[in-house]
């Protein structure tokens, strides 16, 4: 199939208006009726901008055209390298972007959850200045030394992190988590209290916006946008898909902590829609489960938090 043919076929696989086709055609690229047929029956040739604008207005990309017939390529675009606090800012800034792109109607989310998801982080709380703080400490050389109390999120993080919980909030949002997506935030607490480099008042509070941010998701799990699948055995690689229309449209995989690639080639994208499809079949719905096998579920997460409260109470004795 010709490069062409393949631009209309997504085009029309994208636009959920009833109307005429080779009219939508004709209004996004404002030429004629007749004009728009000749393009669509392969007559006419789109021009570069013409076919650019079919892909922004369909919310697809050309790189998915591109290499529509190599089996194990895929053009990705990778994130910032975050290493500095204004890294760490370009970065937040690209998932927007990344996000925005996706659209606001007819988009869900699948998320392998190797960890709380990231964007769950990004409210008023103090979680959400302690994750930006343990992801700096981890990839900025510079940053090391510097105490949690000492730290202060950017304006330009907090306007980035709060757009970016607004746009996941227009998503339909299916989760895998298991046993131990929660432990690493439960280290990382334990851990920079141990270093000296949090305050025992400090880590008390992040314990309760944990208690709190787990007790918002089980609400959640009532409403028709979001779920959460359980699986026992995966081993979780925060990499992620995104559907538009029940059609595969970006995938995103992790090359570091923070860092992913975002692609959009057919190739790839049916690769990793296989993978989840595969994973969710193995894995139970809680929003699907009774309330017996969601209270199980959400009680070892509670107890693991538990168990982090109770060594906080035997620190502060041993604290002299």
């Amino acid at each position: 199939m010709k490069k062409q043919d393949l631009i209309i076929n997504r085009f029309r696989e994208s636009v959920t208006d009833q109307t005429s086709f080779i009219q939508q055609v004709a209004n996004v690229l404002d030429i004629s009726y007749d004009a728009a047929y000749r393009r669509i029956q392969g007559k006419a040739k789109l021009t570069a901008d013409e076919a650019m604008e079919l892909a922004k207005t369909g919310q697809f990309s050309l790189d998915n055209i591109m290499v529509q017939d190599v089996k194990l390529s895929a053009l990705g675009e990778a994130t910032t390298h975050v290493n500095s606090i204004k890294s760490m800012e370009e970065y937040l800034v690209e998932t927007v972007r990344n996000l925005r792109q996706l659209g606001k109607d007819g988009v869900r989310f699948e998320y392998s959850a190797k960890d709380i998801p990231v964007y769950h982080h990004f409210d008023n709380s103090e979680l959400a200045r302690f994750k930006i703080y343990v992801w700096l400490q981890l990839m900025d050389p510079t940053f090391m030394d510097t105490k949690y109390e000492n730290f202060h999120l950017t304006m330009e993080m907090k306007s980035a992190m709060k757009e970016i919980a607004q746009l996941i909030e227009r998503f339909e949002v299916c989760e895998i988590w298991n046993d131990t997506t929660v432990t690493s935030s439960l280290k990382q607490i334990d851990y920079f209290l141990t270093a000296g480099m949090l305050r025992l008042e400090d880590a008390r509070i992040l314990c309760k916006d944990i208690k709190n941010l787990i007790a918002l998701k089980q609400k959640e799990l009532l409403t028709d946008r979001y779920d959460i699948h359980y699986h026992e055995l995966l081993i979780m690689t925060n990499n992620s898909i995104a559907y538009k229309h029940g059609k595969p449209v970006a995938g995103f995989v992790t090359m570091t902590m923070l860092g992913y690639i975002r692609f959009t080639a057919s190739n790839m994208l049916h690769r990793i829609e296989g993978y989840f499809k595969h994973q969710l079949k193995q894995a139970t719905s809680l929003s699907h489960s009774n309330s017996k096998e969601r209270a199980r579920f959400f009680n070892k997460i509670e107890q693991k938090i538990n168990a982090l409260e109770k060594s906080l109470e035997r620190y502060e004795v041993l604290d002299f």
